[in-house]
């Protein structure tokens, strides 16, 4: 599939970027016919393009199709319509990262990977690496996707896709809460002296800025957004969170067990 637009091409304005998308989106299922098994795929691909860069209003349901190389009735005989195809959009890219949440939230303790071995309690911050990792993989794939989140539910002028995303979102929220309330606030970790709406806020804040940062200030401090220095910003946005909310002795025994990754 064609990349989305370079930060370059956002940087130079809504029209560009538009252009951009469009442009892309034609060339993304250029080739041999799609059949039935593709069409679905290759409708959410052609979707993610122009919605990261066009307003949602100007996104027809034909257009869609037609860059995407199907037939415009499928968009209805697969997702009911353009709120249908939006919404899917959002999550089934978004399923992995909620899947690990949920499961965080259920599970908060982990067997070593061998038998032999004690049953280990799974630490804060290895919690916390493991789901900026798994955000940090998705996004990375699909980096134009929190630009558009932050900018709908900033702005929410359109109706429509705002309350899918509240819709969305509020899963999110849900599974953050179990999470935090299952693995986070474990005994003998979480620091009581720490607020824990805040520290919901600061991991938030810690996972996902870096997604949605102006180019400008990334390019200011030096940062290059690859799925390389996104692992490595797991690794290092972990730590630096642990050892603000967790108690000192969970803090400094990750810190001294756990390695940057490459």
């Amino acid at each position: 599939m064609q990349q989305p637009p370079s930060e370059n091409s956002r940087t130079k304005g809504p029209d560009a970027a538009a252009n951009a998308a469009t442009a892309a989106a034609k060339k993304t299922r250029r080739g041999r016919p799609l059949g039935d098994s593709d069409a679905r795929e290759a409708l959410l691909e052609t979707a993610r393009e122009l919605f990261a860069n066009r307003p949602y209003r100007t996104v027809t349901l034909r257009e869609v199709a037609r860059y995407a190389g199907v037939d415009a009735a499928l968009v209805r005989y697969y997702f009911g319509g353009k709120a249908g195809l939006f919404e899917a959009m959002i999550r089934e890219t978004l399923a992995p990262v909620l899947a690990a949440l949920r499961h965080a939230g259920e599970h908060p303790t982990q067997t070593s990977a061998e038998q032999s071995q004690p049953r280990q309690t799974a630490s804060g911050q290895q919690q916390a690496e493991h789901l900026m990792q798994t955000y940090y993989r998705i996004m990375g794939r699909h980096p134009h996707l929190p630009r558009l989140v932050f900018r709908i539910l900033s702005e929410g002028d359109d109706l429509e896709p705002f309350a899918i995303l509240s819709r969305v979102f509020s899963d999110v929220v849900q599974a953050s809460d179990s999470w935090l309330k299952q693995a986070l606030l474990l005994p003998g970790q979480f620091d009581q002296s720490v607020n824990p709406q805040f520290a919901r806020l600061s991991f938030v804040s810690l996972m996902v800025f870096p997604l949605i940062a102006p180019p400008l200030i990334l390019r200011r401090l030096g940062i290059h957004v690859t799925p390389g220095t996104l692992s490595q910003l797991a690794g290092h946005n972990s730590r630096l969170f642990s050892q603000g909310v967790f108690t000192q002795s969970e803090s400094a025994a990750d810190t001294t067990s756990g390695e940057t990754p490459q």
